[in-house]
């Protein structure tokens, strides 16, 4: 009975210390916590600083910013405004009239495409325009061809070919046992849709109409000599445009301005530099002569008389 009774004091003891040793570590634990939300605290009363010296660094960076653009349009503003009335960038200008046709054509649907195509974005398709623009001017220019015939010939190839082709597969379905003919375009044919929805024909309708309206308020002012300038310019223009298609012909024509489009805007985006100085070398010396015309050429008046 003492030998038992011993054994159990000793266990007893044993959990005893194991106890205080436990306590001691749950006590060390808890302070360490204790220590690890003191430092988040810490931290978190140091995010709102970080996040609004970050915020008041970008708001000073874009108020320097906008303000520079302010004085950027501010000098142009008094630039253009300080010297020739009829800068080329002034309501009187041919310029101004060009940009609002231009910003007209910018809304059509197929501008994004012409654009791909003629920056040549689309290899493909550009490389594939080319070349067919190219060989209908060579037949018509050096074979003699019209646009018609061409047309005629063309359709006629194309369907000419499908119908042989069809009979050559029947042919072969009938008297070759186990041979056919597949005609790839035919079945992309089969599952291809030419139905123009009804919403992209009444945004080309739209922007039509007012392409048409700008360009009667266009000819409406040059016509009715709202500006003597404005009128002077596209008299220069129209003439340059009687001079030029006298000497050439239609075809002509249009082939020289398919080349601009296709080659000038990407020549430009390669040198960009060069040709952004070469323009303003040329504009300084027109603005130039504007400034010494400008005696010669009358006000528009402001006033309205009842």
């Amino acid at each position: 009975m003492e030998d038992n009774k011993v054994e159990v004091d000793e266990i007893i003891s044993e959990v005893e210390e194991g106890f205080v040793e436990t306590e001691k570590e749950v006590a060390e634990v808890v302070s360490n916590i204790k220590e690890d939300v003191q430092k988040i605290k810490e931290d978190i009363k140091e995010i709102p600083e970080a996040v609004s010296s970050t915020v008041s660094n970008a708001a000073s960076t874009i108020k320097s910013k906008v303000n520079e653009i302010k004085e950027d349009i501010k000098s142009a503003t008094s630039t253009s405004s300080s010297g020739c009335p009829y800068a080329l960038n002034g309501e009187y200008s041919l310029c101004t009239q060009v940009k609002k046709v231009i910003s007209v054509l910018e809304k059509n649907p197929c501008f994004g495409c012409t654009k791909d195509i003629v920056l040549w974005t689309d290899l493909i398709q550009s490389a594939i325009l080319f070349v067919i623009v190219n060989l209908v001017f060579l037949l018509v220019c050096c074979f003699k061809y019209s646009v018609v015939s061409l047309f005629g010939y063309t359709a006629f190839a194309i369907t000419a070919s499908s119908i042989l082709f069809h009979v050559i597969s029947l042919i072969l379905t009938k008297y070759a046992q186990g041979i056919t003919l597949d005609n790839a375009v035919t079945e992309q044919l089969k599952t291809l849709s030419f139905h123009v929805h009804e919403s992209v024909v009444e945004k080309q309708v739209s922007n039509l109409y007012e392409l048409v309206n700008v360009i009667g308020g266009i000819a409406k002012d040059v016509f009715g000599c709202k500006s003597v300038y404005l009128s002077a310019q596209f008299a220069i223009v129209f003439y340059g445009i009687a001079c030029f298609g006298k000497c050439l012909s239609l075809a002509t024509i249009f082939y020289s301005g398919f080349l601009i489009a296709f080659i000038v805007p990407r020549l430009y985006l390669e040198k960009k530099e060069f040709f952004d100085q070469q323009c303003a070398k040329i504009s300084a010396i027109g603005k130039e002569a504007l400034n010494k015309l400008h005696s010669f050429i009358p006000m528009p008046s402001s006033k309205k008389t009842n």
